[in-house]
């Protein structure tokens, strides 16, 4: 009686398909976990931005409020111009500019200006060695 094996040839190919499987899908499961991570920081970034920005926005919009009670108080005339800044971050502020109004009786304010900007002095950056010709 002859003994009939299985073929070596046929367990071994399925073998390193299931390796190789096994292993594009452990590369793929990093890759989406560290996707997921960067995700889950830059919302945190942004939400903690948001945060500092609407705090500065109401800390103007204090300040407005202040003004305008003063105003009514000296009885100022429309077109005065009041600017207002306030830290938002490290590096940024908020910069508000209001221009008092009257209309039919009814004082209030403009906006003119609502802009966040650099703090920080910009410097062109001249470390690149580029050719000047001769």
């Amino acid at each position: 009686m002859r003994k009939k094996g299985m073929p070596v040839m046929n367990v071994g190919i399925s073998l390193l398909i299931l390796v190789f499987m096994t292993l594009a899908l452990l590369t793929f499961s990093v890759l989406a976990l560290e996707n997921a991570v960067a995700d889950k920081r830059l919302s945190q970034k942004a939400a903690d931005h948001t945060t500092a920005y609407y705090a500065a926005a109401d800390r103007i919009q204090e300040q407005i409020a202040d003004r305008m009670q003063e105003a009514e108080e000296q009885d100022l005339a429309a077109g005065t111009q009041f600017s207002f800044e306030e830290e938002v971050a490290d590096g940024q502020m908020l910069t508000v500019s209001v221009v008092l109004t009257e209309a039919d009786g009814e004082r209030g304010f403009d906006v003119t200006r609502w802009q966040l900007r650099s703090s920080d002095e910009w410097e062109a950056d001249r470390s690149l060695d580029v050719y000047q010709g001769e």
